[in-house]
């Protein structure tokens, strides 16, 4: 077969020629092996037949001149760093068929400016959309329930992202740096915020936590420069270390939560206290107007 090495059996492309621009593989190819176009940076087209069931890790990896690719709707794994760093890739449709995203799956894929996901997806693996810095939007849908280690980390283009009910945890450094996300909607869903989930989300100016949330990671919004409120819901029992360090713009925070003013001064560490107003629960402004940190703040008022 031209430009291809396939095992004796035809079912599995082993390798590609590096200088090969276009490849049609047979119906007989069910899988495509771990490297097989590692590094084909002249390969600009790509047809996979239906047959093909999975992509191994690195399979397309750093595959720099590759535009576009349609995967069938037979394939239901993605492998390890499948399609990372193909830069010149500016669009993929992933079908019904795949279940989950691996690890880095499409890694630096700096020139993808939209992606949708299918139903079928319940996980989005660790870093699988990190360095894809012109993806603008997402909609996650409903049946993915975690969001990967930062899964859209770096992705300094997007501008919004909308989270679904079926989202309980958000993974360590998920949205780290994208400093273009203004605004974010956490579902009742959501349980646990890892840490620096939101860290260096500068554009960030509003979030609203909702009541199913009981942990929040360190650091997880560190550097939320235009971050100006925050409400603490009652349902946080576990928070973090300086997780709202340098939130500069920071002048109102609302603590719903009953945990002692020294289980949460922690959050609030390495932060200029002086200009904010910090509302807290009935009962407990004496201890929070007596604690070591929080009496360093504007004003404490009693939560009406």
């Amino acid at each position: 077969m031209k430009n291809i090495k396939l095992s004796s059996n035809g079912k599995v492309l082993l390798s590609c020629d590096k200088s090969a621009t276009e490849v049609v593989i047979p119906n007989s190819v069910i899988s495509i092996c771990d490297c097989a176009f590692l590094e084909c940076t002249s390969l600009t087209s790509i047809e996979l037949p239906n047959s093909v069931t999975s992509i191994g890790d690195y399979a397309f990896e750093k595959c720099t001149n590759l535009t576009n690719i349609e995967l069938p709707n037979s394939v239901t794994s993605i492998g390890d760093e499948a399609f990372s760093h193909c830069s010149g890739l500016t669009s993929i449709e992933i079908p019904n068929s795949v279940t989950s995203i691996g690890y880095e799956a499409f890694c630096g894929c700096s020139a993808l400016t939209s992606i949708e996901l299918p139903n079928s997806v319940t996980n989005i693996g660790d870093s699988a959309f990190g360095e894809c810095t012109s993806l603008t939007s997402i909609e996650l849908p409903n049946s993915v329930t975690s969001i990967g280690d930062g899964a859209f980390s770096h992705c300094s283009g997007l501008t919004n992202i909308e989270l679904p009910n079926s989202v309980t945890s958000i993974g360590d450094y998920a949205f780290w740096g994208c400093s273009a996300l203004t605004n974010i909607e956490f579902p009742n869903s959501v349980t646990s915020i890892g840490d620096g989930a939101f860290s260096h989300c500068s554009g960030l100016t509003n979030i609203e936590l909702p009541n199913s949330v009981t942990s929040i990671g360190d650091s997880a919004f560190w550097e939320c420069t235009s971050l100006t409120n925050i409400e603490l819901p009652n349902s946080v029992t576990n928070i973090g270390d300086r997780v709202f360090k340098g939130c500069t713009g920071l002048v109102e925070v609302h603590i719903k939560s009953t945990l002692l003013a020294k289980d949460i001064a922690k959050a609030f560490y390495d932060i200029d206290l002086s200009k904010i107003t910090l509302y807290v629960p009935i009962g407990m402004g004496y201890e929070y107007r007596h604690d070591s940190v929080f009496c360093k703040c504007k004003e404490v008022k009693i939560e009406k």
